[in-house]
């Protein structure tokens, strides 16, 4: 079923809440002194059938100037508006205002409702809805039907009811894909049920019991309940009014333009970088570091302007910017803002947000006014490459990429396969999570691993490799270290590293086997040899001209080759030796059950302290194990 929210505009006292009552039999006016005074103050919301059984949003919003900011408020995720016109009055200053708010908001779809014609009889009607024409031609309006009613008497009600259903058929449905957001506009507590928030879900899902974060105060809450247009419910979705019973938190600590996502959405900031537009027909300009009003979603912010590409922005004009509030925020790229000028309180124009929690940038710089034009005008892989990209050589979750680029679930799905088809971005998928890595970060990190592997194997040419902490460091610095434990087999398996035990080096490395490496070969195999089972300590088989330490890393190479075996620390024999010496044992053991440190001495015809170095080693891999005496080893079994 397809979502709609309705919502009114037009100057103050035309009607408009009047109107909502005639089309739905109920006062959106709630507060004491909307009732007492008969304007409406702030807003208010009820729903209207529709002939499927659905029900449209309805928010009615005040018309009085000084009320422009909850008015501002109302008007994000509304699909239809209805500008009502007094027909006694015609087109005023706050209806300008109106239609310039929601131009700049975005809003797309209009009924243009010609209010109170009991008071004005059919030709009157005629000049007034021939003026109105006039004066919207041009604009977002200017095909927009008009209808004549009177919620005074009824007249036309019927007729405007058919029109808004059939342009809730033309409206496109919304997408329920993509992390759920609702802006707050109205809170509240209930006696027996705790704090209630209420707004209109601009994207995905909220379902009873889901765990939401309050932006851009970062506090968490859980949802006990849920209400559209007065009904429970488990589930509410994009294009929905909604009312959340919240757990977990305190309604002093909820506000109207708090925003409730799922953990790690929104992007909270206070620099956003923004396409600003002065609206033609305003009477100021926006000049560097002027103070604004700032309105999204249901949001009022203070903020300056940093003109980034051009001194001031006259009437008519737009540039990029760089909006810094005074207090976070909670929005994503895409959404639209509105500017009023500081003081006096008047509408000066508005934009879109490109980036949401910006670095503060310098002005004037062509590398930064090429980034905003990309990501203005560019493909929506082009936006996630820029957002990877603006993350330098750290990774990045696609929930994180949802959250910075505004994109859907599927959409930016689609666009990771895009940039991954073309050798953009790397994609490294742990059991946990999947993480993203621009390739030139990636080109970049493996340059340097690749770096240092060839200098630790430079300063030690008889290593086979180096060990994985001597430069997981770098990865770590781009990831977290499931993905970097990836990223290293990864490595191996393309052929960049070769993986040698617990060993790195790069693909086809082979340690030295120079002059020094033969020497001490053939001095250990020769001392080996003839030592027997009486082995040989290294410091016995340093040829002349060979340096102690290098003597070493050339035993330690013979010693991973196979080519010798070091039996206990710095001692050395042949292998040779040590296999018929596991099959004799054995025997022995497979007779008799055990065997002493004197039987082995007796047996290799070798010292004491030889044959507890033959047992040790036959505990090391799991021959034997002492039992009982120090002396004695029984079979591992």
């Amino acid at each position: 079923m397809k979502h709609v929210i309705i919502g009114t505009a037009g100057h103050i006292d035309h009607g408009k809440t009047a109107l909502i009552k005639a089309l739905t039999g109920r006062n959106t006016d709630r507060l004491e002194e909307e009732k007492k005074r008969g304007i409406t103050i702030d807003l208010g919301f009820t729903w209207f059938d529709l002939p499927d059984g659905g029900r449209a949003g309805i928010i009615d919003v005040p018309g009085h100037e000084r009320f422009i900011h909850n008015m501002a408020a109302g008007v994000h995720g509304m699909d239809m508006v209805l500008l009502v016109i007094a027909a006694d009055e015609g087109i005023m200053p706050q209806t300008t205002e109106h239609i310039d708010i929601l131009t700049l908001l975005g809003v797309e779809h209009f009924i243009i409702v010609l209010n109170k014609c009991d008071l004005a009889e059919p030709e009157w009607l005629d000049m007034m809805e021939q003026e109105i024409r006039e004066e919207i031609r041009g604009s977002v309006l200017q095909d927009a039907p008009l209808v004549r009613v009177s919620a005074a008497d009824g007249r036309g009600i019927a007729d405007l009811k058919r029109e808004i259903v059939r342009m809730s058929q033309r409206i496109p449905a919304k997408s329920r894909g993509g992390s759920a957001r609702l802006p707050v506009d109205r809170v509240f507590s209930v006696p027996g049920f705790g704090t209630v928030a209420t707004g209109t879900v601009l994207s995905g899902r909220i379902k009873k019991g889901d765990n939401l974060r309050l932006y851009p105060e970062g506090k968490t809450c859980r949802v006990r309940g849920i209400q559209v247009y007065g009904r429970q419910t488990e589930i509410c979705e994009a294009g929905q009014r909604a009312a959340l019973n919240l757990s977990g938190i305190e309604r002093e600590e909820v506000q109207r333009g708090c925003v409730l996502a799922p953990s790690g959405t929104p992007c909270s900031g206070r620099n956003i970088d923004v396409r600003l537009s002065v609206l033609p027909h305003s009477d100021r300009a926006v000049k560097n570091q002027m103070r604004l009003h700032f309105y999204s979603g249901t949001a009022e912010l203070l903020c300056r302007a940093v003109l980034l590409d051009r001194e001031s922005l006259t009437p008519g004009e737009s540039g990029y910017a760089q909006l810094r509030m005074e207090s976070d925020t909670a929005l994503f790229p895409g959404d639209r803002f509105v500017v009023r000028f500081y003081s006096p309180l008047e509408t000066i124009g508005g934009g879109v947000v490109l980036e949401t929690n910006a670095r503060r940038e310098k002005r004037f710089r062509p590398e930064v006014i090429e980034r905003l034009r990309q990501r203005e005008e560019g493909e929506s892989s082009d936006l996630v490459e820029l957002q990877i990209r603006k993350h330098g050589k750290a990774m990045v979750t696609p929930g994180e990429l949802e959250a910075e680029t505004g994109l859907e679930a599927e959409e930016l799905e689609k666009c990771i396969r895009e940039l991954k088809e073309t050798g953009r971005l790397m994609v490294i998928e742990t059991k946990e999570e999947i993480f993203l890595w621009h390739g030139e970060a990636e080109a970049e990190a493996r340059k340097k691993v690749l770096e240092v592997i060839s200098e630790y194997l430079t300063r030690y040419p008889y290593r086979s490799g180096i060990p994985a902490a001597g430069f997981q460091r770098i990865l770590l610095e781009c990831g977290k270290k499931p993905a970097a434990e990836e990223y290293m087999t990864w490595m191996g398996r393309e052929g960049v590293l070769d993986k040698r035990g617990g060993l790195f080096c790069p693909a086809g490395h082979r340690p030295a086997e120079d002059r020094a490496y033969l020497a001490v070969k053939e001095k250990v195999l020769h001392s080996a040899e003839k030592a027997g089972y009486r082995f040989v300590a290294g410091e016995e088989v340093i040829p002349e001209g060979v340096a102690k330490e290098r003597a070493g890393e050339i035993l330690r190479l013979l010693t991973e080759q196979e080519i010798v075996l070091e039996i206990s620390p710095g001692v050395y024999c042949l292998p040779g030796y040590m296999e018929k010496a596991k099959d004799l044992i054995g025997e022995i053991l497979d007779s008799a059950g055990r065997i002493t440190i004197a039987q082995v001495r007796d047996l290799f015809k070798t010292s004491r302290k030889c044959a507890r170095q033959i047992l040790d080693y036959t505990d090391r891999i799991g021959l034997t194990k002492k039992e009982g005496a120090e002396t004695e080893r029984v079979k591992n079994r």
